[in-house]
């Protein structure tokens, strides 16, 4: 009864003893990392990132340098990486991540609040896909630096997943690959007509 007890206690650390990672095609382009079941790396293909190994074990090189910075380095503790990536950013990319975007649908309507247009058209007269990202979310991610997305309105939970996908990948090629932090507005009652309730598909 002693040696079986004493092999359980073990048996974490000799699995820890070994580094072991997997990578995994998911969808359009988004692949996934798991190392040691503990840790998972997401990316997409399409946004130019590529993957470091260093002492055995997988890291996204997200400012595409070719080499390991502390703030990609996800063994490190949280505060050592934000300070590393605080040092290296620009005013202005830090200004973006002080705002928050206006109102956005998804997709963009034609006309009113969440107004908005792909490549200079409204949605109906383009062939754009209800998940592409309009000309002035673009605009705001790519120009203004701003990370902080504020969505109001959505198609279908689908929808959402894949803008958000598609919305990852344009930032995770831009810079220093700062993700995008999507949310929407706190709710304020519990009307059936409420737009969380009609974002939602009812």
């Amino acid at each position: 009864m002693k040696k079986n007890f004493f092999l359980l206690l073990a048996m974490p650390f000799l699995a820890n003893a070994q580094v072991k990672w997997v990578e995994n095609d998911l969808t359009e382009g988004i692949k996934k990392i798991k190392v040691n079941n503990q840790i998972t790396l997401g990316y997409n293909t399409h946004s130019g990132v590529k993957i470091i190994i260093k002492d055995g074990l997988p890291f996204k090189d997200l400012n595409k340098n070719g080499a390991l910075d502390p703030y990609e380095d996800w063994r490190l503790p949280v505060s050592e990486r934000a300070k590393d990536l605080a040092s290296k950013m620009t005013v202005d990319e830090i200004a973006g991540l002080m705002l928050y975007s206006g109102h956005q649908a998804i997709p963009v309507a034609a006309g009113g609040f969440s107004r908005g247009t792909y490549r200079g058209k409204i949605f109906a007269e383009s062939d754009a896909k209800p998940y592409d990202l309009s000309d002035q979310q673009i605009a705001f991610l790519t120009k203004d630096n701003l990370r902080h997305v504020l969505i109001t309105t959505v198609e279908s939970a689908t929808t959402a997943a894949l803008w958000n996908n598609k919305a990852q990948a344009l930032v995770e090629g831009m810079g220093k690959g700062i993700p995008t932090n999507n949310s929407t507005d706190p709710r304020n009652g519990a009307n059936k007509d409420a737009e969380y309730n009609a974002g939602s598909g009812g």
